[in-house]
């Protein structure tokens, strides 16, 4: 009897490590590629604007997922991602710093993320959008599988008129990009509830607008001085005055690359008020 019982957990513990064995030994069967994303789905076109980040100065880091889609290695493995000239409309150094010749895998891992460093300076993204196309290239360690080695970073500084703009229109001025970055800027908050359900947000959203927006705009739109002193009152705000005309510069110590442009609203009026994008006057 004991035989039997001696035999029989020998047959099963002998199952256990053949049926341990063979699942240590499935692997992923086929090419291994690198592709974007974090999951089985294709990365999302990646969309950034530099308006919804007021706290960003110069530049910005994007990091882009890649992940493996096959087995992991023991080795440290390179990645070639290429920008694609067709699908490109940013320039390098311009709107974007240069890539890296190649990137890592690490050893035993799955997934890493491609820093991708984007610059607002350029005027032109006031207006417009740029984009980046990039593409990860077949190499020694990874294969071809081009629906999910494609992506793309489009970016400006500019924004849709979202709906809180709308509900809270008669405190604003006419929704533009320059609009929208000196309301976040003088506020510190990029969006504002639209629901009056007497919600602690509502309230701040209250407090954000009728007592640091509608002071602000209401000084600024009467002569230079009502701003002056708002300024003396706010010193993390610089106002200074051109040396080729008779504008001035508003900026944030913190961020001297974003001016906002102020002065007389046209000629022979004493009436002063900022400028937009267009160079036409932000009026309520």
């Amino acid at each position: 009897m004991k035989k039997n019982i001696l035999i029989s957990l020998s047959l099963v513990l002998g199952v256990l490590f053949y049926s341990c064995q063979k699942a240590n030994e499935m692997r992923y069967i086929g090419v291994t590629n690198a592709v974007f994303g974090t999951t089985v789905d294709t990365l999302t076109p990646i969309v950034y604007s530099f308006l919804e980040h007021p706290n960003v100065k110069d530049q910005d880091t994007i990091y882009v997922p890649v992940r493996i889609q096959g087995n992991r290695a023991p080795i440290a493995r390179q990645i070639k991602i290429s920008v694609v000239k067709d699908s490109t409309t940013a320039v390098v150094g311009k709107h974007y710093e240069a890539l890296k010749d190649q990137y890592v895998m690490p050893a035993d891992s799955g997934s890493i993320k491609i820093p991708v460093i984007i610059k607002k300076g350029d005027n032109l993204l006031n207006l417009s959008t740029v984009k980046i196309g990039l593409r990860i290239e077949s190499n020694e360690f990874f294969g071809s599988n081009p629906g999910y080695q494609y992506t793309s970073i489009t970016f400006s500084n500019t924004l849709k008129k979202p709906a809180w703009w709308t509900y809270w229109g008669s405190y604003l001025p006419k929704f533009t990009t320059t609009a929208y970055s000196l309301v976040t800027k003088i506020t510190g908050r990029t969006s504002f509830s639209s629901t009056p359900d007497g919600s602690s947000l509502f309230y701040v959203s209250i407090y954000g607008m009728t007592s640091v927006w509608n002071p602000f705009f209401t000084s600024t739109s009467s002569d230079v001085q009502s701003l002056t002193l708002w300024v003396s009152n706010h010193p993390e705000w610089i106002l200074t005055k051109h040396t080729s005309d008779n504008d001035y510069d508003f900026y944030q110590v913190s961020d001297p690359s974003t001016k906002f442009r102020y002065g007389i609203v046209s000629s022979g009026s004493t009436i002063y008020g900022f400028f937009d994008e267009t160079g036409a006057v932000m009026v309520k």
